[in-house]
């Protein structure tokens, strides 16, 4: 929406900032690039476009006409000639003002709305599509507000500041026309105090801008306190750190107090300057076309009066321009990070030939593979390990050792560097990658729990599934007990990521989704960190039942838990470094059998 000529934007509790005059403006890095790429991505959608920009030509004629029509009628009392003619093209001409301008409006709308909805489903279409690593380094409360705020920035522009950018852009041209028309002189003169409003925005908001990057700065810093402050509540309070926490948000607070006010008092010169400059340079014509009419050389009074209002008229488009182009540079700066993430490269496609992955017997083996998530930092190293089919393996080792990069390469969530993995002799990347996907039972560190009821998060991918078989994988993990006692059992609708379950009903809900899976692989990475020692023992018998014809995975820091496994893998630096049953590796009396003797000692 184009801003408003009293006072600076307000800020918003994210810390963004409306540019206006002295806001902070973001810039894009290349406008005319952006635009181009923008217009490319849109073909097909901009069907209307024309419309608008004849329909923008149209509603500055009011603006453009109405002066001069003014005039006219002046001359025609002053010559004693019949005005009921031109009040007649006057009201003809503010009603189809008002037609054009709510013709603007409502071809706008829906134009720029199909565009900004085809923008976003393009986005989300290609953001699905993006590999892994790719959400690896990148922060999902950017992603977000790229596909929110920014999306909405250019929605704005589009559906408001384009039409009105336009409209004003032909409003000074047609202004500038007319008052050439009318008196060439006079437009010379008036020029000079176009001149000074400018240079008098341009050392006023040179001043203001400043201060504005300083309010944005103190926002962040206040928005991180209080985001710190509230997630860590519970910290805060077992540490007695409630006053010093408020004597930190209060001075934060005082902060961005004082740079606001400063802001706000130093933009707040600028319009009544502007006016100032404005009347004077009103009086200035007024009092030149008396000299002028007195001495004959002007003898119209018609002339005159349409001339003064055309001064009056002709400064205040120029400070909307630049507002309006304020809010077009951080739409464009908005479009430039939203096609940023337009131009990463999907996930690799399926090789050519690829096959089909029925029947996975699950027999998987690691030859020489080495991986890294950035170039030239190796993270797996010279990796080569066999896990026959129906194998119940673990992997063990210290924090950053590579554990869960290994299970990252099984699922191909990323690709090897070098070297091959194979499933039942063949390379993984021979597979389908939907088939390769839909053989292994994953469950993850972090719990993914769904805006959804606890049933379709168990069956998740699978909504015709039934009560019995969700009820099956739910007792299976001991997860049956306490979803029971939710007020609406299984259908008990689960918000902000589940916040209503501890973390440890959370993560059975995620084993509980493995298991209905039924996936001839199971990986399970780390899936009872966050359950108590009653529910694991449950859990680990469960396992032994579900395992009993599958090759299973295990990432595991208790070692008890991953006993009775058939193959324990322990990782050093990115390197096996030790690997056999619990009995083996217990008689090695290596890495294994210190780490396992000082967990027992502890427990």
């Amino acid at each position: 929406m184009a801003e408003k000529t009293q006072a600076v934007p307000p800020s918003n509790l994210n810390g963004i900032s409306r540019p206006g005059r002295g806001g902070v403006v973001v810039k894009p890095k290349n406008m005319k690039g952006t635009l181009g790429r923008l217009w490319k991505l849109t073909k097909g959608q901009r069907n209307g476009l024309g419309w608008i920009l004849l329909l923008s030509a149209l509603a500055s004629l009011a603006s453009i006409l109405s002066p001069y029509v003014t005039g006219r009628a002046v001359s025609a009392i002053s010559d004693g000639d019949a005005v009921i003619l031109v009040l007649g093209c006057m009201t003809g001409l503010y009603l189809c003002d008002w037609l054009v301008r709510f013709l603007q409006a409502f071809f706008m709308a829906s134009i720029g709305q199909r565009i900004i909805h085809y923008i976003r489903r393009t986005l989300f279409a290609h953001i699905r599509t993006l590999p892994l690593a790719f959400f690896g380094r990148r922060r999902h409360g950017e992603l977000m507000s790229r596909l929110t705020n920014d999306v909405d920035n250019i929605s704005t522009t589009i559906s408001n500041s384009l039409s009105l950018l336009l409209t004003y852009s032909f409003t000074v041209i047609g202004i500038f026309g007319m008052m050439l028309y009318l008196s060439p002189f006079l437009t010379m003169v008036s020029l000079v105090g176009v001149g000074l409003i400018f240079l008098l925005t341009k050392t006023v908001t040179k001043h203001t801008r400043k201060l504005f990057a300083a309010q944005q700065k103190n926002l962040g810093a206040l928005n991180a306190q209080v985001e710190e402050s509230i997630s860590g509540m519970a910290v805060v309070k077992a540490f007695c750190r409630e006053d010093e926490m408020e004597r930190e948000f209060g001075e934060k607070n005082d902060r961005l107090c004082d740079t606001s006010i400063r802001a706000l008092i130093c933009s707040g010169y600028l319009m009544p300057l502007m006016n100032v400059i404005n009347n004077l340079l009103y009086l200035a014509i007024s009092v030149l076309c008396g000299v002028l009419f007195v001495e004959g050389n002007i003898s119209d009074i018609g002339l005159i009066t349409s001339f003064l209002l055309y001064v009056r008229q002709f400064t205040r488009p120029f400070v909307e321009i630049a507002n309006i182009y304020n809010n077009f540079q951080t739409a464009v700066a908005g479009a430039e990070r939203v096609l940023e993430i337009m131009e990463e490269e999907p996930e690799p496609p399926d090789r050519e030939g690829a096959v089909s992955l029925k029947s996975p017997k699950g027999d998987i083996e690691l030859q020489h593979v080495e991986f890294g998530y950035v170039p030239g930092q190796s993270v797996l190293k010279d990796v080569s390990v066999k896990i026959p089919a129906g194998t119940q393996a673990a992997i063990v080792g210290a924090t950053g050792s590579g554990k869960t990069t290994m299970i990252n390469l099984l699922t191909r969530f990323y690709d090897i560097t070098a070297g091959s993995i194979l499933l039942d002799g063949r390379d993984l990347r021979d597979y389908r990658m939907e088939d390769l996907r839909a053989a292994f039972g994953v469950v993850l560190q972090d719990t993914a729990v769904f805006a959804a009821s606890v049933k379709d998060n168990i069956c998740y991918g699978h909504p015709e599934a039934s009560m019995e078989q969700v009820r099956e994988a739910a007792e299976i993990v001991g997860a049956d007990s306490f979803i029971k006692r939710l007020p609406e059992g299984y259908d008990t609708v689960l918000t902000h990521g589940g916040m209503e379950l501890s973390q440890g009903e959370r993560q059975l809900l995620t084993i509980a989704r493995a298991v209905f899976a039924n996936a001839p692989i199971l990986i399970l990475d780390e899936a009872t960190s966050s359950v108590d020692t009653v529910t694991e023992q449950k859990i680990r018998r469960a396992f032994l039942k579900i395992c009993r014809d599958r090759t299973s995975v295990i990432i595991a820091h208790r070692l008890s838990t991953i006993r009775d496994s058939n193959l324990i893998i322990l990782l050093e630096n990115g390197k096996i470094t030790e690997q056999g049953t619990h009995e083996e590796l217990m008689a090695l009396n290596g890495v294994y059998a210190r780490m396992y003797r000082t967990q027992t000692e502890l427990g």
